[in-house]
């Protein structure tokens, strides 16, 4: 009886590594398959353009971030996206709600992009550069160096997709009130805002930054969340610089956006 017993589990172990095998080439496959499909993309945009372009992305179907520069060791300056930063910084370091006035303040600079009021946050209620530095590293974003001119910080797409993870899926590091929080404010940015990532899109969540800056030229970026309508959803982030113009900006990162949308669909 005992032996009957050993051989009947045998097949089944069998069949059961069998499955295994076949769900792991298949999760390969997709993964490569989606990886070719946005290279294929982003490629044919970004090295055409004259610009300074990289784009990063996240997918939580294949839990892989996605990523494609004409300039891969080129890090970005933040202008206006780096106030999502200043923000998640002072709700992790405070470990407390926004009192009135700094959530005052926290919807003029993520929904309006209000400078004055960022300041006021960075310098008083995040602690400036070195406040900004220490919230990357609790987020582990080991490519971004804070400034003490809070939009002339320097990051990656890929460093802004860590962060935005944080925000809109799982967080260590932020409470769930915390993370819903910045998310109802980067879901509720001025319509003449609401242009980049969200190109092609219904609902998302984002917060754009421009910037004309010296042999920059023109500093265009756009990181956030997009969802589609059959609840697939990702974060993405994409800075660019060298722009004629904050338009010629606008167009790459809405271009890029639109082909992304379609593959993660």
């Amino acid at each position: 009886m005992q032996r009957s017993q050993r051989h009947r589990r045998k097949p089944r172990r069998l069949i059961l590594i069998i499955i295994a095998i076949l769900l792991i080439i298949m999760g390969v496959r997709h993964f490569s398959s989606t990886s070719a499909r946005l290279k294929s993309a982003w490629n044919k945009i970004i090295f055409t353009s004259n610009n300074n372009v990289s784009i990063a992305v996240y997918s939580p179907k294949t839990h892989q971030i996605y990523t494609s520069s004409n300039v891969p060791q080129h890090k970005f300056r933040t202008a206006s996206t780096v106030k999502v930063s200043i923000l998640a910084g002072i709700l992790a370091k405070q470990q407390s709600p926004l009192t009135s006035h700094q959530k005052s303040l926290a919807t003029k600079m993520i929904e309006q992009s209000d400078n004055d009021s960022t300041s006021e946050l960075f310098e008083d209620y995040l602690g400036g550069k070195n406040g900004l530095q220490q919230t990357f590293e609790k987020f582990g974003m080991t490519q971004s160096q804070a400034n003490s001119s809070w939009g002339l910080t320097v990051t990656t797409p890929k460093d802004q997709v860590k962060l935005l993870n944080n925000i809109f899926y799982k967080s260590k590091v932020l409470s769930d009130d915390e993370r819903s929080e910045i998310r109802d404010l980067m879901g509720n940015v001025e319509s003449d805002q609401a242009w980049g990532i969200s190109a092609s899109s219904d609902n998302f969540a984002l917060k754009n930054g421009w910037l004309n800056y010296g042999k920059d030229e023109w500093i265009v970026n756009s990181i956030g969340y997009v969802k589609n309508s059959n609840g697939t959803d990702y974060t993405i982030a994409v800075y660019t610089d060298k722009n004629q113009s904050m338009a010629a900006g606008q167009q790459v990162i809405e271009q890029l956006a639109r082909v992304t949308k379609p593959i993660l669909d």
